[in-house]
């Protein structure tokens, strides 16, 4: 009896420990890899704790309860439910601890995937445009904080909701899902001005859509995606002088030469829309001057980007009566925000960027672009200058200033800035940048990504010989065959002069040596022509290199410089593979 008593005492203290120990070791591993508990299981997750617990308290006290006689097979149950709960335990510490690496690794990609959400979801509502998401019937599922602030309206209010339902014209918003079904038929994106209102205002608004279908990854549904620019300001300037232009008509009908005013300075605005360049639109105003003011001298003037002096971009006329480079605050017309005139019969202010002797009449109309005065149109004249040329200066001068925004909005919207001009490949500016990101991807996703630098060999040589112009052609060529051969997720870039750099995402030292060196051959076997001439063939030196854990963007380029520069100095025409070594000698 002595021995199932102890038995019995023994049975029960390891049943206690193990129902103890589970909880215990549970929590630890929680502890050691920082996982945590969704919400919503937290009250399983209690209860199935405190019941452990609880089990493992009733063993602790039977071990100290008076002695009863037990039967044998209740002992043996005791023994197995002893050994199970012991067993369990010491299953459970490994088997745990990798489920629980396997829910925080769950929630770091997903807390890395919510910060990514955010930056997306940041961008688009923090963007200067108009964005909006829509299913195939036209109901509202998404817009941004832009149209929100232009509409006046809480971030829910139009969800669910079409067009014709929350805009103040029902009719415009039938208009609008016209077009929204015209893309859901087409599959294709569009490009409109739509018209439309907003709320507690008469006035039309105009707006630039960029409209285009694509597919829900989650249902397989399609949405309707959009970006809307409010274009009014463009649209009224337009309208105002056909305004200008028809109100001349009516009262000059007889009059030949206001006709031929009006006629050149609607050219001058039509010209003026479809300039790409500050250079045409320099010569768009001087052609439009020189008809109608064919005796005065002009120029333009606009603020430095730095904001700091004026510069004289264009001249025309007999001669400079304007100094070409001068202080801000030297015109009168760029302090005041005004037009400044300067004549016999009108004895004003006196700008200090006048040269002297100071004769004639002169007039400076500030160019007022969107936010801020961007220059000044400086006329000068020997006799005096009415009131009827002061207001054509003035609207040369409102279009000029509109034609020179719309530029820099191009500019930065385009994305021509991100390339070389010569070849048309990326910029290193815009390398560094992508390759900074398709690194961090391919960390994240423990791929390897490849890099290649190229230098055409002896290409001083090849410049000398056929001169710049005609060396530009290889450079080209070149350019060209490298977009061929890469894969359409590969970025080639134009690094400066005859150097290039390939980035290749996913791809192993083997491939990337097979495909580099295929590219080789592709250089060596190009035929390059001026007009009928036909140029020597040019070949090229490779170093290539394969990123590893850790890696920065600047060490991975320099490796595959220094591979190529060894390729230079040993045999050219040749492909190295960084090793180490190169980089330790």
């Amino acid at each position: 009896m002595e021995i199932i008593y102890w038995n019995y005492r023994i049975a029960h203290g390891i049943t206690a420990f193990s129902y103890f120990g589970i909880p215990i070791v549970i929590a630890i591993l929680f502890a050691r890899t920082k996982a945590t508990v969704p919400s919503k299981f937290w009250l399983a997750f209690f209860l199935s704790g405190a019941f452990i617990l609880f089990c493992g308290l009733h063993h602790f006290l039977a071990i100290f309860e008076p002695h009863n006689p037990v039967s044998w097979v209740h002992l043996s149950v005791l023994n197995i439910m002893a050994f199970i709960s012991l067993s369990t335990l010491l299953w459970l510490i490994p088997t745990l601890y990798q489920i629980i690496e396997v829910i925080s690794k769950f929630q770091k990609n997903a807390l890395e995937l919510q910060r990514s959400q955010q930056m997306q979801q940041l961008f688009l509502d923090q963007g200067p445009f108009g964005a909006y998401i829509k299913d195939e019937q036209s109901r509202v599922l998404y817009y941004n904080q832009e149209m929100q602030s232009k509409f006046l309206v809480g971030p829910l209010e139009w969800l669910g909701k079409t067009d014709q339902e929350f805009l103040p014209d029902p009719e415009e918003g039938r208009k609008v899902m016209e077009n929204d079904q015209i893309v859901l038929k087409a599959l294709r994106p569009l490009k409109i001005i739509e018209e439309v209102k907003i709320p507690n205002s008469e006035q039309p608004y105009y707006w630039l859509s960029f409209k285009f279908p694509f597919s829900d990854d989650t249902t397989g549904e399609r949405r309707i995606g959009g970006i809307s620019i409010d274009i009014t300001e463009s649209v009224e300037a337009q309208r105002h002088i056909a305004d200008l232009s028809k109100q001349l008509e009516q009262k000059n009908l007889t009059l030949e030469a206001k006709n031929q005013q009006v006629t050149c300075l609607l050219d001058m605005v039509n010209m003026l829309y479809v300039c790409e360049y500050e250079d045409e639109v320099y010569q768009v105003v001087s052609l439009t001057c020189n008809k109608l003011f064919p005796s005065m001298s002009f120029s333009i003037n606009i603020i430095a980007n730095s904001k700091n002096y004026v510069e004289m971009k264009s001249f025309w006329g007999a001669e400079k009566q304007s100094k070409e480079i001068f202080s801000k605050s030297d015109c009168w017309a760029l302090r005041r925000g005004k037009l400044n005139l300067l004549s016999p019969s009108n004895l004003g202010l006196i700008c200090n960027h006048l040269e002297h002797p100071v004769s004639g009449s002169h007039l400076c109309v500030p160019l007022l672009g969107q936010a801020e005065v961007v220059g000044f149109l400086h006329i000068h004249a020997l006799e005096e200058i009415g009131a009827e040329e002061q207001k054509i200066a003035e609207i040369i001068a409102r279009y000029l200033a509109f034609a020179l925004n719309n530029l820099l909005m191009k500019q930065r919207l385009t994305y021509d800035n991100l390339r070389d001009s010569l070849t048309g490949l990326f910029n290193p500016n815009y390398l560094q940048t992508i390759t900074e990101q398709r690194l961090a991807e391919a960390e994240r996703l423990r791929h390897s990504l490849g890099v290649v630098f190229l230098d055409i060999d002896n290409f001083k040589f090849y410049n000398s010989r056929y001169g710049h112009l005609t060396a530009n052609i290889a450079l080209k060529a070149l350019a060209k065959q490298l977009l061929k051969s890469i894969r359409s997720f590969d970025i080639a870039c134009r690094w400066g002069g005859d150097e290039f750099v390939i980035i290749m995402p996913n791809v192993t030292m083997e491939t990337l040596n097979e495909r580099v060196e295929q590219l080789r051959i592709d250089i060596f076997q190009m035929q390059l022509k001026d007009g009928e001439q036909i140029l020597e063939s040019v070949t090229a030196s490779f170093g290539i290199a394969i990123s590893e854990p850790g890696i920065t963007v600047k060490d991975l380029l320099d490796r595959a410089n220094q591979a190529m520069l060894e390729a230079k100095r040993t045999f050219k025409n040749h492909v190295v593979v960084y090793r180490q070594a190169i980089d330790n000698s």
